[in-house]
């Protein structure tokens, strides 16, 4: 017998057996019995096992799809929100760029003012200078162009800052050379003689006077035209009791026919101290202050340096 025959022989004999399905009612009434080959369950059985397989298999592949559809969503809204967050990088660096080229203007105007020179248009375009701050997390793969522009801007924004303080320092430096340059009249009164030739009051003859002298009242305070070092307080010939103050930068300032000092050698002076008090002692007929001004060992004319209150403060 081969195995084909023997495989018929196996169906005939299968469905040649019955299998009995009574179903009773819960209730009363006739129960009704049926019959069908042990065959037909066989291929019932396993037509509903191909189904739950394919149904499990069709269950599987729906949901392994609706991960990948929700992943794809969550891409798309995170590229969204990226974009989005790149237009606002875009509008950010343009107002940045705005507010860097009114303050490069107002730079170059204060470079002037303090003698430093204006940054030429291409370094400052380039924004030489500077350390670069890290951006890198803004962008993961690849380069983007509000990227590399919103490099450029923070370079040339290190550049501006720089640049600043190169102004800051000067402009201390300024200040500190014009808290140390007479500036001021050292007090109250009229000017009576210049800085020229004349008849000198007490010997007679044409003499070189080498200050100016204010007339006024005897006890005048006498100030501090400018920061300084006292470096002689006492009497000197012709001077009588004088003061001498060395500024700094080349300044020296004299003070002459003082009545009363107030100040001692080596001290330090503010500009507006009171350093003395007008007299008449020494070579002077009257009370007076004889002023005197020096640059570098020079005697200049003290006029020079005595500007309006209102450019002091």
């Amino acid at each position: 017998m081969t195995r084909v025959t023997r495989i018929r022989e196996g169906i005939r004999k299968l469905r040649n057996k019955r299998v009995s399905v009574v179903l009773a009612p819960s209730g009363t009434g006739a129960s009704r019995t049926f019959r069908i080959s042990l065959f037909r369950c066989y291929v019932i059985g396993a037509a509903l096992c191909i189904f739950a397989s394919s149904l499990f298999v069709i269950s599987l592949q729906y949901v392994s799809r609706r991960e990948t559809v929700n992943r794809l969503d969550e891409l798309t809204r995170r590229g969204e929100a990226r974009e989005r967050q790149f237009d606002e990088v875009a509008a950010q660096r343009e107002r940045f760029q705005e507010k860097l080229l009114a303050l490069a203007a107002f730079d170059d105007s204060l470079r002037v003012v303090h003698d430093l020179g204006a940054i030429p248009d291409d370094v400052r375009r380039a924004g030489v200078g500077g350390p670069l701050t890290d951006i890198s997390h803004l962008v993961k793969a690849g380069r983007d162009k509000n990227v590399d522009d919103l490099e450029l801007a923070l370079r040339q924004a290190q550049l501006q800052r720089d640049s600043f303080e190169d102004i800051i320092s000067a402009q201390a430096r300024t200040r500190h050379i014009f808290d140390h340059t007479p500036a001021v009249k050292p007090c109250a009164g009229r000017v009576v003689s210049g800085f020229c030739w004349r008849r000198n009051p007490i010997f007679g003859g044409v003499q070189f006077h080498k200050g100016i002298d204010v007339a006024t009242r005897n006890g005048t305070p006498i100030i501090a035209p400018a920061d300084g070092v006292v470096t002689f307080a006492g009497v000197k010939s012709g001077y009588g009791y004088c003061v001498f103050i060395r500024h700094g930068y080349g300044f020296e300032t004299r003070y002459g026919h003082c009545s009363q000092l107030r100040v001692r050698e080596g001290r330090r002076v503010k500009r507006g101290d009171i350093i003395a008090f007008v007299g008449a002692t020494g070579w002077a007929i009257g009370p007076h202050l004889h002023y005197e001004v020096l640059v570098g060992g020079t005697h200049v004319d003290p006029a020079q340096y005595v500007l309006p209150d209102y450019l002091i403060d």
